[in-house]
């Protein structure tokens, strides 16, 4: 069984992690601290016994932290998917150019 305070502290520290590297779109590190933040979920489910209220509270913040993180991925992706929309859009019309300007030419 594992320490209920080292549990809280791993719980309180991924939930720290997790929103700084949100909040600065620090997307590789977001991927190297999930499975830290799974860790510290298992350590606190993993005694068999009911978690103690601070950790079920722990827990809740680190779900809606998860699906604040999830929205803001989809919002990074959708912004990407723009600007390679806008940049396809750019080459084909120097490309149109291009070869308007090779049959005058």
């Amino acid at each position: 069984m594992k320490n209920p305070d080292i549990v809280k502290e791993k719980l309180q520290e991924a939930i720290h992690n997790l929103s700084t590297a949100t909040r600065n779109k620090d997307w590789t590190t977001l991927e190297a601290l999930d499975s830290e933040a799974r860790q510290a979920i298992e350590d606190a489910l993993e005694n068999g016994s009911s978690p103690s209220e601070e950790v079920k509270r722990l827990l809740g913040d680190l779900q809606m932290l998860y699906q604040e993180m999830i929205s803001a991925c989809q919002l990074e992706r959708d912004h990407i998917q723009e600007q390679l929309m806008a940049s396809k859009r750019r080459q084909a019309a120097i490309d149109s150019y291009q070869q308007s300007d090779k049959s005058r030419g």
